[in-house]
């Protein structure tokens, strides 16, 4: 308590007090300002010198830096314009569609509009709306993880990360259970879909996408978790999260949609030729010994159901369709790397 006390009353050091005691005696101020002021021009002094030491050793812009910047900014200004571009090439080709069906109507033929329609679905070319599953699949929190990667096909990825083969047998387990249409980040998966790596990044059909992988299937909920979570791909999906630490979740809902596929074109059209027997109007029946004269198709001609093809070849809905089939399976067995 005493040491407490003295600090309380006289906080002055002893010598310093017997310094001021002196100039007080000598009719001299106790302290002078002069030392005040020094002290403050001091501190401005040396804080001036430690900001202008830290700006020297921040690293300058180099040569390689000012390059990658441009780069990203060139992308980043691609990437909008290729959004744009297909948000126009899609309502060009609603335009499209509509005006076949209209030229299909006035061609005089059969009304092929609702095969079209039909078969426009089950190349994928067209949105649906139905109930299914949503499975989001993310990295683990921390890529560094201690597990040991073992036989994981992890293609250069760390053990942490979603890699494009483990999207491949998600995907393709889905299709297993009976999805009848299947998207990844809002990309289609048509029957010319292919899910990708390239160096560090997913890509499907050259589109990169971004963590974390929202895949969408429609179909029925109940019928396709009950047939998902104990096939090969369901087991594949728990081993990832129990031993790698990958996030997923599993989710159904009654209202899903998954949108068209761009790419999806008609490719080939054959004219719907007269019945047999009969003759159409502005036709001349051959002789006989004589061969009928070949027609080429045009612009009005109608083409018949099996000749429409999607990128080549046309692909079948799933069977029990519930209203909302699709195009076929993308199914990868392997990864490679696009050059």
């Amino acid at each position: 308590m005493t040491l407490l006390t003295t600090m309380m009353e006289r906080p002055l050091d002893a010598g310093y007090q017997e310094a001021t005691d002196r100039r007080i005696a000598a009719g001299l101020p106790g302290a002078t300002s002069t030392r005040t002021v020094l002290v403050v021009v001091l501190a401005i002094l040396i804080g001036f010198l430690f900001a202008v030491a830290a700006q020297s050793l921040r690293p300058k812009p180099t040569a390689a830096a000012a390059v990658k910047k441009e780069l990203v900014t060139r992308i980043e200004a691609l990437q909008k314009h290729g959004s744009a571009q297909e948000s126009k090439v899609a309502a060009l080709g609603r335009q499209v569609r509509d005006y076949e069906a209209l030229a299909l109507k006035q061609s005089g033929g059969t009304d092929l509009s609702g095969t079209i329609k039909a078969l426009e679905v089950q190349a994928g070319a067209v949105p649906l709306t139905g109930p299914g599953l949503t499975l989001t699949l993310d990295d683990a929190a921390s890529t560094d993880t201690d597990a040991d990667a073992g036989s994981r096909p992890s293609s250069g990825f760390q053990e942490g990360r979603v890699t494009s083969g483990d999207l491949q047998i998600v995907v393709n387990g889905l299709w297993g259970a009976g999805a009848e249409a299947i998207s990844i980040n809002g990309h289609r998966l048509s029957s010319t879909a292919a899910i990708r790596f390239a160096g560090q990044a997913i890509i499907v059909d050259f589109r990169p996408l971004s963590r974390p992988y929202v895949i969408t299937a429609l179909g029925s909920p109940q019928g396709m978790q009950q047939l998902f979570e104990p096939s090969f791909a369901g087991l594949y999906l728990s081993q990832l999260t129990d031993e790698y630490k990958i996030r997923s979740i599993l989710a159904g809902s009654d209202s899903l949609t998954v949108p068209g596929d761009p790419a999806a074109r008609l490719e080939v059209a054959q004219p719907v030729g007269p019945p047999v027997g009969s003759t159409a109007p502005g036709t001349t029946t051959p002789r006989p010994g004589t061969s009928a004269p070949k027609r080429s198709a045009s612009a009005g001609d109608a083409p018949t159901a099996t000749s429409m093809a999607t990128n080549g070849a046309p692909s079948k809905a799933s069977s029990g369709a519930t209203g909302a089939g699709t195009g076929s399976p993308a199914s990868p067995t392997s990864e490679e790397n696009p050059s």
